[in-house]
């Protein structure tokens, strides 16, 4: 099998953990999904949407020497900061053709494989090709293998107590069916985060929606729109403050499809829960919860 000629099998969205022992129970991390083809010592990494991402991850040349040829294994790209999964860095090795100096560090975690040694895998049950999975000598360095659970609920309770971003269910017996499968379930925990509200977006000069940004450690980065959660005369009254800071310019860059937008200072924030990050590094399905300045909080009513 080639590059190009693969493509991965997704969880569908669950709302809860199904409690079975016909499945088993793995961290969702927070990264960027990947192929990896071992070839005879080549490494090509191909990402979810079927392009090729080899050059950006270099480290794992090193797969190439320590797998057999013929393997096709399926993981995450993370890249750590204080031991938890770091969203907006990987990104920024992911977007890059080839890392810098100083490019953020990334992790390789195995969860499944497809082939080894030119054997097709993908008819056989999970649990066979976890056994396989868990045959491969692996030294240390930035690639490991997934550990799996059979307690779903403890390992959900313990990913949101870490603010990890949920696990994934996987039905044991089931073979690897590229695209979204019922077979895996992934169990999401909603993120809560604040953000500087940067300015707004007005239809016909009344309040439509609050634009977002965040430091990641380099300046303010648009993080999209948000008005869920917010009242009628909750817009009233943010509108009145946002008007006593208008700015001539943005924080931070914003989209084309940003129509008309007033810039404000960036003083105010709003604490906001979501339920992921996309690749663009904006909010899935935001909900504003509170409003601050500074240390004072604004009540949504």
């Amino acid at each position: 099998m080639k590059p190009g000629a693969v493509s991965v099998m997704e969880p569908v969205l669950a709302a809860e953990v199904p409690p079975s022992p016909d499945y088993i129970y793995q961290v969702k991390w927070d990264g960027v999904r990947m192929l990896a083809f071992i070839g005879q010592g080549e490494v090509i990494l191909q990402n979810k949407r079927g392009r090729l991402k080899t050059q950006a991850f270099p480290e794992l040349y090193c797969l190439g020497n320590i797998i057999p040829r013929g393997t096709i294994l399926d993981g995450e790209i993370v890249s750590l900061r204080n031991g938890k999964p770091d969203f907006s860095r990987i990104l920024q090795r992911n977007f890059a053709r080839q890392p810098g100096p100083g490019a953020p560090p990334i992790d390789y975690v195995i969860f499944d494989i497809l082939c080894i040694e030119g054997k097709d895998l993908r008819s056989k049950p999970l649990k066979y090709r976890q056994e396989v999975l868990a045959s491969l000598e692996l030294p240390p360095g930035p690639v490991s293998v997934i550990e799996n659970f059979s307690d779903g609920e403890k390992l959900y309770a313990s990913t949101k107590k870490m603010g990890w971003e949920g696990i994934v269910a996987k039905e044991v017996f089931s073979p690897y069916r590229s695209g979204k499968s019922p077979s895996w379930q992934k169990i999401k925990h909603r993120q809560r985060e604040k953000f500087w509200i940067i300015g707004y977006t007005a239809k016909q000069g009344r309040f439509a929606s609050l634009l977002l940004a965040k430091d990641f450690g380099e300046g303010l980065i648009f993080c999209g729109g948000a008005a869920s959660g917010l009242s009628e005369k909750n817009k009233e009254d943010i509108q009145q403050i946002l008007q006593t800071l208008i700015s001539d310019k943005g924080a931070a860059a914003v989209p084309a499809t940003v129509k008309q937008p007033v810039w404000v200072r960036p003083l105010l924030q709003a604490e906001v829960e979501f339920m992921e990050w996309t690749e663009t590094l904006t909010l899935r399905a935001p909900v504003i919860k509170a409003l601050f300045l500074g240390d004072r909080e604004f009540a949504l009513s």
